[in-house]
């Protein structure tokens, strides 16, 4: 909601505040006559009382020397009319106006519309319809044929206008409206985008600036002009003159006030005889209370009695509460040793736990260690069946492969016999030419065959080479991802070396996440005992750093925790771990001191191996969770073997060292033997016990150097098997060429074969010869094949027999390494099991306790609860009996039974007498109490009441005095400034008030009458009356605050013009049919004429719906 804007002064307001200016006056003529209707108007104004008269006289002087004063004119800053759009609006089509920020005149032609413009213009400012005089409803506005009209006005909006971050230096109100009754608003800025379609911000900008469009003088319609200027009474005059300066709105709120007051006066009027019943009542029940004030003795030591009794119920509510706190006493020193037993239970339970959890931990590591040689295992066996039925296959083969070998023997014999024969024959007859050819023919053939040979035998060796190439493929390749890692590794031992070296202390976070915050937190924490002690490892320090990752193992996460000696302390810190994220554990060590047990000085135990920095309590937490002062440590595996076996006193582990894996040990346990050794993965990570960074430097580098000694390692062998790839690829391409140059040496072979072969044939007599011979050739080929199959089938049944006794023999080894394993594996799950069983038996037992201390929980609070009951009760009872009275000594008789029995009797006497009376003291004294309080709550609410009635009364007169100046400065100003316009054309003009009867009446005197009394209006000529109105209407359009006036049917006067213009930001719209050009009006600076087209032919009246 916006405020509304400062009005800005009139012309005569101004005047009116120059108190101090003096000057000449502008000289009236004060000589006339009173005669006839003007006997009750004097030339002074009787009707005005003698202030009001005194004030005109003043401030006519002061406000003529201010007109003489030459002033320019401003525009106002906000509120003018910049221009008008009316579409399908009563007779116009499409009609947009722009207006000056001063004097505009709206002329044309009757029935062209002009008098649609102040319509629209009162209607887009959300007036009703009714206002107007010219439709009952919006719809009765739209043009004949048309279903929707649409009225947009444009206002100024610069200086302090209305959001003017928001609409810019314009705000265009439309308004839309159809026949069904249906009306909207928009209202936009200037860039004429919407901003709003809520009547509430058209309703908060006419407020802001004052347009007043329900206001009957600022929009003077054509019937209102005309009501006004020419047919209104007196009454009516002073009717408009009070609506129009919105005096009668101001007067109505101020008869609502005094309505409200007349209101309150019905309800004082109605109290006061309330008042008087009460102050009746009240008095007769003094009389009636001051009659059984004679009972004063007996009720005297009832007092006395009840006194004692309060007193009485003190004491032995005192000694209910010693009771009860006694109670209270014994049942927390039950908890408290319930705690005590509870926590020597927990610590069992987390020792076991621990247990659980190293017996877990070598039972999968034994499981990690066995499943690979399970899977082995198994991948074995299926090459072994593999094998086997490889090698029945095989066996089967030999025998069908045997038989055809015997075959192509004999036939070979058979065909080389029927040969030799032939050659016989043939060299009998040509003296052993044709036998020399056929030997030749088969040394090639020979030749040939062994060439064959040689690249079966380059095919299998390329097979080979190529599989097993294949296979260095894929381990380079597993190779390579290894040195990628182990480089990884590298890299990042290095950076933490590289970030440790530029540190002046220790890594808080190797204890966990957040831990210093973790700390700081502790350190500004209130605990109810000490404060808490961790990380344990800051205050732990090995001597001989050969144990150290083996010590770190076992320890485990106790290194990261942290202790505390209170219950509460605990649970606080476990809140605090939780809030930050840390996943170490809290430790509670109780006050009481313990012994240790440890074995002879000649062993070195892990407690006498830590050096425990100045802390008892670290060293009973490490004694209770991790045993340190019953484990011992032994270099030498074998040898702490035969210490376990000798089950020594106060010893139950032993640590040794293994030589074979840097870092790594073995974990011996008592009476065991070789059943009881687990591994130990030593700890690989930095050290968490306190050292100095230059002892975490060493170890980091250390380390560094390991990490760097097997990725040399695993570079080298990555490199062998590149290199034995690289090789592969060599000989590859040496038997590729080995193969080639056989193939093109058989070829050339063929080629000799084929020439003999030719020449045989063509020597008709060893046809037979070349018949027999292909036969050997077949049998040869065939006895060759069975031979190839048999050796090879030979070979692959020995190779096959070396296979499956190499796998025998691995089958056997691998089962007999399960079997340790596994039989190791079940003696750890036997320790695992027992350890969970010795567990769950501590668990129940803890469990049993803290149920217990539940019940015991339960029976505390219940005995808190009623220890404080009976405290209240007691504070109560002391309350109480101080209202009573101050405390008194009891005797020995003085119990709570005995005082009730004597005030039983003092009552019970008191009561007969109160019979008498016919009521109780204590009622009656109740009632006389009610009906004075009720009494005096009367007579407040209506001493209240009365305050609230003088203040609105006070309230009322202050403002109708102030309402009283408010229409006396009014007058007076549009008094003045009726009769300074009327004196420009030489007229006397005064304006005569009778607000006691609501008249207005003008006197008017032309100056050439100057002798003639002054007259009615109703006796001037038609110019002189229509001058004089428009006087009065200027005169009047003075005292109002709306930044625009508007007129219908204005008649045109220069000097009304000259005095409207010297109305400063004022915006004027007058209305006239006539051509203004005639009257000498001109468009200026000041001044401008917006012409209407003429009316439509045949058309000389706007044709309204009614």
């Amino acid at each position: 909601m916006f405020a509304k804007r400062p009005r800005s002064k009139t012309q005569s307001e101004t005047a009116l505040d120059l108190q101090g200016f003096t000057g000449d006056g502008i000289q009236f003529n004060k000589k006339r006559k009173t005669t006839g209707s003007n006997a009750n108007l004097e030339e002074d104004n009787a009707d005005i009382d003698s202030d009001e008269e005194a004030l005109y006289f003043e401030q006519s002087q002061l406000m003529a020397a201010n007109n003489t004063v030459p002033r320019g004119n401003e525009p106002a800053d906000y509120g003018t009319i910049e221009l008008i759009r009316l579409e399908n609006f009563m007779c116009h089509p499409c009609l947009e106006m722009k207006f000056g920020p001063f004097m505009n005149f709206v002329v044309g032609q009757n029935g062209s519309g002009k008098s649609a413009v102040l319509t629209a213009l009162t209607l887009c400012l959300g007036a009703k319809a009714a206002v107007t005089n010219r439709g009952g409803n919006v719809k009765s506005f739209i043009k004949e044929g048309e279903h929707m009209a649409v009225v947009e006005v444009h206002l100024r909006n610069r200086g302090d206008g209305f959001r003017k971050d928001v609409y810019g230096e314009t705000i265009i109100i439309q308004r839309t409206f159809n026949r069904d009754g249906v009306t909207s608003y928009k209202i936009k800025a200037k860039s004429g985008k919407v901003v709003s379609t809520a009547k509430k911000e058209l309703s908060d900008i006419i407020d802001y600036m004052s347009l007043q469009v329900d206001n009957p003088m600022t929009v003077l319609s054509q019937d209102l002009a005309r009501q006004f200027l020419s047919n209104s009474t007196d009454e009516d005059k002073y009717k408009f003159f009070m609506k129009g300066v919105q005096l009668d709105d101001l007067y109505a709120l101020y008869q609502a006030l005094k309505s409200q007051q007349a209101q309150i006066d019905g309800v004082l009027e109605s109290k006061a005889e309330d008042i008087r019943e009460l102050k009746e009542d009240k008095e007769a029940a003094e009389k009636k209370f001051k009659l059984v004030q004679q009972t004063d003795d007996l009720r005297n030591n009832v007092n006395k009695l009840l006194l004692t009794h309060a007193w009485a119920q003190v004491s032995e509510s005192k000694l209910c509460l010693e009771t009860a706190n006694k109670k209270l006493s014994d049942s927390q020193r039950t908890k408290e040793e319930l705690n005590m037993e509870l926590e020597n239970a927990n610590i069992t339970v987390k020792t076991w736990d621990q247990k659980v959890s190293q017996a877990l931990e070598a039972v999968e590591n034994s499981s990690d260690s066995i499943n690979p040689l399970k899977d082995e295992k198994k991948e074995l066996e299926g090459r072994l069946l593999s094998n086997r039925k490889s090698f029945e296959q095989i066996q089967l083969e030999e025998r069908s492969i045997y038989d055809q070998l015997k075959t192509a023997k004999r036939n070979l014999e058979k065909a080389q016999h029927d040969v030799d024969t032939e050659k016989q024959r043939l060299a009998d007859a040509d003296n052993g030419k044709l036998t020399s050819l056929v030997e030749e023919k088969g040394r090639l053939l020979e030749e040939r065959g062994r060439l064959e040979l040689e690249i079966n035998d380059l095919n299998e060796n390329i097979t080979v080479e190529q599989n097993t190439n294949r296979e260095n493929k894929a381990k380079l390749d597993e190779l390579r991802d290894k040195v990628q890692k182990k480089e990884a590794s590298v890299s990042g031992a290095k950076d933490a070396l590289k970030q440790l070296t530029s540190s002046h202390s220790g890594n808080l976070n190797l204890y966990g996440q957040n831990i210093p915050k973790l700390l700081e937190a502790i350190g500004s924490t209130s605990w109810r005992a000490e404060k808490p002690i961790g990380p344990i490892g800051l205050f732990v320090k090995l001597k001989d750093k050969r144990w150290s990752s083996i010590v770190e193992r076992q320890l485990g996460r106790v290194l990261t925790g942290f202790i505390t000696s209170s219950l509460e302390d605990k649970d606080r810190l476990m809140g605090l771990t939780r809030e930050y994220k840390c996943a170490n554990t809290v430790y509670y060590t109780s006050r009481a001191s313990f012994q240790l047990k440890e074995p002879s000085s000649e062993y070195l135990t892990v407690l006498r191996a830590l050096e425990v920095i100045d802390n008892e309590e670290v060293k009973k937490t490490l004694v209770m969770i991790n045993q340190v002062e019953q484990t011992i440590l032994v270099e030498d595996h074998m040898e702490g073997r035969r210490i376990m076996e000798k089950s020594p006193e106060n010893v139950r582990f032993c640590y040794s060292i293994n030589k074979n894996k840097r870092g790594n040990g073995f974990n011996i346990k008592m009476g065991q033997g070789s059943g009881g050794v687990d591994p130990i993965i030593g700890w690989t990570q930095a050290p968490r016990m306190a050292t100095s960074v230059e002892e975490q430097i060493k170890f980091a580098e250390a380390s560094i150097a390991v990490k760097d000694s097997e990725l040399v390692e695993a570079r080298s062998k990555y490199t062998e098997l590149k290199d034995a790839i690289s090789a592969y690829q060599d000989s590859f391409i040496e038997r590729r060429n080995h193969k080639q140059r056989n193939k093109t040496e058989i070829q050339r072979i063929d080629d000799q074969i084929e020439d003999i072969t030719q020449k045989l044939e063509q020597d008709n007599s060893n046809t037979e010869l070349i018949r027999l011979e292909a036969a050997v050739e077949t049998q040869k080929h065939a006895y060759g094949i069975s031979i190839g199959q048999h050796n090879d089938n030979l070979a692959e049944k020995q190779r096959l027999s070396r296979i499956q006794t190499g796998l025998d023999v691995e089958m056997k080894d691998l089962s007999a390494k399960i079997d340790e394993f596994e039989t190791h594996a079940d003696s750890l799950q036997n320790i695992h099991t027992r350890a969970i069983q010795r567990k769950e038996v501590s668990v129940l037992k803890s469990a049993e306790i803290l149920r217990k201390i539940e019940i015991q929980d339960a029976e505390i609070s219940e005995l808190s609860n009623s220890a404080e009951k009976a405290e209240e009760h007691l504070g109560g009872q002391i309350v109480e009996a101080q209202k009573v009275g101050a405390e008194v000594r009891l005797g020995a008789d003085d119990t709570t039974k005995k005082i009730e029995t004597r005030l039983n009797q003092l009552e019970a006497e008191i009561r007969k007498k109160d019979a008498r009376i016919g009521a109780s003291t204590e009622s009656i004294a109740k009632d006389y109490r009610k009906k004075t309080e009720k009494y005096k709550a009367a007579r407040e609410e209506v001493t209240d009441l009365e305050k609230v009635h003088q203040a609105l009364q006070q309230t009322f007169e202050e403002r109708m005095e102030r309402w009283g100046y408010f229409r006396k400065y009014i007058s007076v100003q549009s008094r003045y400034q009726f009769r300074f316009l009327m004196s420009e054309r030489e007229f006397d003009g005064k304006l005569a008030f009778d607000h006691k009867k609501g008249i207005l009446q003008l006197r008017v005197q032309p100056s050439q009458q100057a002798t003639d009394t002054q007259r009615n209006t109703k006796t001037l000529s038609g110019g002189e009356k229509s001058f004089s109105q428009i006087c009065l209407l200027l005169a009047l359009w003075e005292a109002m605050g709306s930044p625009f006036r508007c007129l219908d049917e204005f008649d045109v006067f220069m000097d009304a013009i000259k005095a409207a213009r010297n109305s400063v930001g004022k915006q004027f719209i007058l209305i006239t049919p006539q051509d203004v050009s005639t009257k000498g009006i001109d468009e200026t600076a000041d001044v401008r004429i917006v012409r209407m087209p003429d009316p439509q032919r045949n058309q000389t009246r706007i044709q309204v719906r009614r």
